[in-house]
């Protein structure tokens, strides 16, 4: 035992014992115990990052004695280290739209990593003088920096899981120091011998060496801590940040995705051009060119289709309709299952469904609203690009008098000068009245209400209204009025679920007041009506989720429904795979564009789904794509390809037998994931910097082209 303390009173074996301790209790909240590799990996990082602790503790230290510097001074010293995580963390802390308004945003770079060394300094300084005013109280000291320990490490797992990684990683690495603190003054004692320092510099090193080069190297181990992991998750990427030496953004450490430290073009992100006979996706081959495939026959044949008197009467038939848009934000489309006894909540979206066309395989580009609300505007896969007319200026220009309500949240992270393009008028919904970012209020009462004062304003015009419905995104944030939960179940996801479905339940009363007055005012007979949702929400059923979404492309999120329903057009359900990308193109054609043309677009056209074109005449192996930031996936139904390329984690389901995504065929099937990936690389990339800066660059982008200057 005399030993044990004695080891323990060195610094870098006291933060060894933390990291193995925290690595312990990581283990065993997973339930991985008994998983051997991954077990001996995370032992060896997370006793490596506390020996790192240790390590800078005791150079500090050793130069303030070198230097013969006071108690504050030294304090102050020791503090230092603090910045290589601090700099970071004030650089990204403040990047949220919300976060950017709070006082001294503007110099959180510099103020946050200062004032954190500033608090770390009095704290170590605090300690030693209470430990030199009374030795007696060491152990309580050690009892008061482990609870403190236990409390920072709760928090992190608990507080903002999905966000602030920078965050997340500072209080990692302040659990791993105050354990090691505490162990150390708890438990050692004495002096450690040569030996002993040098045996555990050895282990430490030949741990950690061992775990950056070889650990993680199951795709199983790296699924477990990119998906339900929250300390190791975060070590991972520190340490992978860290050993990027080529910085693209990927390491080749802890099973990372880079095939190639020392070329930044190469990575498992990274577009593979094909045919150059170069690998840069890292998948093992170069990816070959996929010539598309155009059957002249069939074009000549959907051209004779259109042509057709009834399809042709039809088409003549909406171009002189209006056009009304609901989007419903965060809006997953098994929440309006065809269950008939689920379905009964919603009366009015399952009727505005069951008079239309639905699309049961509808796809968002994205699980964030940014990209997909901007793409239904753009027909683009990469809305942020340089576009020349969206669909609201080519409505306009079609004669239609035009007109949004969209939430000021949305505008604020989504460039507003590309949902508004095109628009006569817009309004903005406030949602966050309170406090910026945080919802307060239930707002879809007030958007149908702005939306019919639009139909007063816009008399006997022909018109298109845009209405975004935002109260069911709000559904961790607003205090949801008791009649609205007493009115629905929980579908199965508790609270949360009970606050969602509520919330859906109080649009779905608006959607309905919106639909009957214009029944009632004679314009449901000549409006095409669409209704679609920018991306689906984590209801906290699924660890591989976010907190509410974004991140990731799972059904959960990138689900949505679709559905486009015409006066007078049979409705029904159909089958074919649509993203968002296809309404801009599909609402031109069916209203006409006053000789504006809506191009370039990566959509399609979904007339022949609409009026049920013969099946010949349909798209056949369509690909849809979706990305996010740690995730993208490729569609081509019924497979669903996803990557994590910083995780080089691959996943293969097939939806139509596996529609949550549970048994993942990836090693089984490894040509179909081959093929899959290469059609991934026909899509543009997409931009996916959300920082303040990107979203500068967004705005930017999204500025209408010059128009031609006057003879």
């Amino acid at each position: 035992m005399r030993a044990f303390r004695a080891w323990l009173a060195d610094p870098v074996a006291a933060g060894a014992l933390s990291g193995a301790l925290l690595a312990l209790a990581e283990l065993a909240l997973l339930g991985q115990l008994g998983n051997g590799s991954l077990a001996v990996a995370l032992y060896a990082l997370f006793a490596g990052a506390g020996a790192l602790v240790g390590l800078a503790t005791i150079a500090t230290y050793r130069i303030a004695a070198r230097l013969g510097l006071g108690h504050l001074l030294t304090a102050v010293l020791i503090a230092a280290p603090s910045l290589a995580i601090g700099v970071p963390l004030g650089q990204s802390l403040f990047q949220g739209a919300f976060a950017a308004t709070l006082p001294g945003a503007s110099v959180a770079p510099y103020a946050v990593p200062v004032l954190a060394w500033i608090a770390i300094a009095a704290a170590v300084f605090l300690g030693g003088a209470i430990l030199r005013a009374g030795p007696g109280s060491r152990v309580a000291l050690a009892l008061v920096l482990l609870f403190a320990a236990v409390a920072l490490d709760g928090a992190n797992r608990l507080m903002f899981r999905s966000g602030y990684p920078d965050l997340h990683i500072a209080l990692t690495f302040g659990t791993l120091t105050l354990g090691a603190i505490a162990l150390g003054l708890g438990l050692g004692q004495g002096r450690p011998t040569r030996a002993q320092r040098i045996a555990t510099g050895a282990v430490v090193v030949v741990g950690a060496v061992s775990a950056l080069a070889f650990g993680l190297d199951h795709a199983g181990d790296r699924r477990i801590v990119a998906t339900r992991a929250e300390d190791a998750r975060h070590l991972v990427r520190a340490a992978r940040a860290v050993f990027d030496l080529d910085r693209d953004g990927y390491s080749a450490l802890l099973g990372g995705g880079d095939c190639d430290e020392g070329d930044a073009a190469r990575h498992a992100g990274a577009r593979d051009v094909p045919g150059n006979g170069k690998d840069e996706d890292c998948d093992g081959t170069d990816a070959v060119v996929r010539a598309p495939v155009v059957d002249e026959a069939v074009v000549r044949s959907l051209e004779e289709w259109r042509q057709r008197p009834a399809i042709a009467a039809v088409l003549e038939r909406t171009r002189a309709m209006n056009l009304v848009v609901i989007s419903v934000d965060a809006l997953r489309a098994d929440q309006v299952p065809r269950d008939p006894a689920v379905r009964a909540a919603f009366p009015h979206l399952s009727a505005l469904l069951d008079g239309a066309v639905w699309f049961e395989h509808g796809f968002a580009p994205a699980a964030g609203t940014d990209i997909s609300l901007t793409s239904f505007v753009t027909g683009r896969w990469n809305p942020f690009q340089p576009i020349a007319t969206t669909l609201p200026e080519a409505l306009a220009a079609g004669g239609r008098l035009t007109h949004a309500i969209l939430p000021s949240e949305v505008l604020r992270y989504v460039p507003e000068t590309l949902l508004t393009r095109g628009m006569a008028s817009f309004e903005r919904m406030v949602t966050d009245g309170g406090r910026r970012d945080v919802g307060d209020r239930l707002t879809a009462g007030a958007t149908t209400d702005r939306a019919l004062a639009f139909l007063d304003r816009a008399g006997g015009n022909r018109f298109a209204l845009w209405a975004h419905y935002f109260d069911v995104h709000e559904h961790r944030q607003l205090d949801v009025p008791k009649e609205l939960l007493a009115a629905v179940d929980d579908g199965g996801r508790g609270d949360v679920g009970r606050a969602y479905r509520a919330l859906l339940k109080n649009v779905d009363g608006e959607v309905g007041r919106l639909l009957a007055e214009l029944e009632r005012r004679g314009l449901a007979g000549r409006t095409i009506v669409v209704l679609f949702s920018d991306h689906g929400e984590s209801l906290r059923e699924d660890p591989r989720l976010p907190d509410n979404h974004g991140l990731v492309v799972y059904q959960a999120l990138v689900h949505v429904p679709i559905a486009v329903r015409i006066p007078g057009v049979a409705a029904r359900i159909d089958a074919a795979p649509v993203s968002l990308v296809d309404l801009a193109p599909t609402l031109a054609a069916l209203l006409g564009t006053g000789g504006t043309p809506l191009a370039p677009v990566d959509g399609v056209d979904l007339i022949p789904e609409l009026l049920d074109a013969p099946a010949a005449l349909r798209r056949r192996d369509r690909a849809l794509v979706m990305n996010e930031q740690d995730q993208w996936a490729v569609v081509v139904w019924p497979w669903k390809l996803l990557v994590r390329p910083k995780d080089d984690l691959t996943e293969l389901y097939d939806l139509s037998a596996d529609p949550t995504e549970r048994r993942d065929q990836a090693a089984a099937r490894p040509d179909d994931v081959k093929a899959l990936r290469a059609r991934y690389g026909e899509f543009p990339a997409v931009p996916m910097d959300r920082t303040q800066k990107g979203r500068r660059w967004r705005e930017a982008q999204a500025q209408p082209p010059p128009r031609p200057s006057s003879p």
